[in-house]
């Protein structure tokens, strides 16, 4: 046999392991998705304990929707202890609605409830670079984007810089729940909490330690997604609906329209919940 043959044969032989890696790896995912959608979360968490809430501002439009319907929903400080926004690069105008946010609106609710906790120890602002910045060029976007997904992956493991040490009631670095009403950033996000899923659910069911180092709940109890479709989609869905709606373990929609969309049969249907802003 020649070099010419035993170097084809090899090539075969490594295509045809790639291929099968590559379909392996493919169905343990879209099972891991259809499982995740399908599967009820087991209450493990008593019903005093401080929950981490994380919440995807985008710019304009986006962030005012959003703190209106935190207004709305009445947003409970002592019930979500600890809250984290994401803002994207250059966006001081969802930094400082968060800050006013936080100190007008929840510390005048902290007041009233009686909690004693210090708004700034409370929240912190975490900044992430855009996915894509106006007219950027599609060429360099897929870069831009990359280094997005990285950073939004550091957010949720509690280890970009701007992070503050989370209190010691919370159970792990992890968010609990992730609130997000469709900025390009919330599709960084909401894929890199499906990443840390995916990877725990191949791993198994690894149990969080305390910072005292009991046993907690397995990672894919955290990191739960919602996505809420901008009221101003009335019949279409956002392009950032469109990506995500396989993958947000909620997605909320304020118009009749829109409602029992999904990505495929046998995926979660989008929820019809009325009008959540002001």
């Amino acid at each position: 046999m020649g070099l010419t043959q035993w170097l084809l044969r090899d090539l075969l032989w490594l295509c045809a392991i790639g291929c099968v890696v590559g379909v392996s790896a493919f169905t343990i995912f879209l099972y891991a998705l259809y499982t995740s959608q399908n599967t009820n979360i087991p209450k493990w968490r008593s019903k005093h304990t401080p929950a981490h809430l994380l919440v995807v501002l985008g710019s304009g439009g986006h962030t005012a929707e959003m703190f209106s319907m935190l207004r709305r929903m009445k947003l409970d400080p002592s019930r979500y202890a600890y809250r984290t926004y994401v803002v994207s690069s250059g966006d001081n105008f969802s930094a400082t609605k968060a800050v006013e946010f936080e100190t007008q609106y929840l510390n005048h609710v902290q007041k009233a409830t009686a909690t004693d906790r210090k708004p700034a120890e409370s929240y912190t602002i975490v900044t992430v670079p855009r996915a894509r910045r106006v007219h950027q060029s599609f060429l360099t976007a897929p870069f831009s984007t990359l280094r997005s997904f990285w950073a939004c992956l550091l957010v949720l493991r509690g280890q970009n810089a701007d992070q503050k040490r989370l209190p010691s009631s919370m159970v792990s670095s992890y968010p609990d729940a992730i609130l997000t009403n469709g900025p390009a950033t919330a599709v960084c996000i909401i894929l890199a909490a499906r990443l840390l899923r995916l990877y725990n659910f191949i791993q198994g069911l690894i149990p969080f330690k305390s910072l005292g180092g009991e046993d907690l709940a397995p990672a894919h109890y955290q990191l739960r997604t919602i996505f809420i479709e901008s009221w101003a989609r009335v019949t279409t869905l956002s392009l950032s609906g469109k990506i995500l709606l396989p993958f947000a373990d909620r997605f909320l929609v304020q118009w009749p329209g829109l409602e029992g969309k999904r990505a495929w049969k046998g995926m979660r249907k989008t929820e019809y919940v009325g009008m959540l802003v002001d």
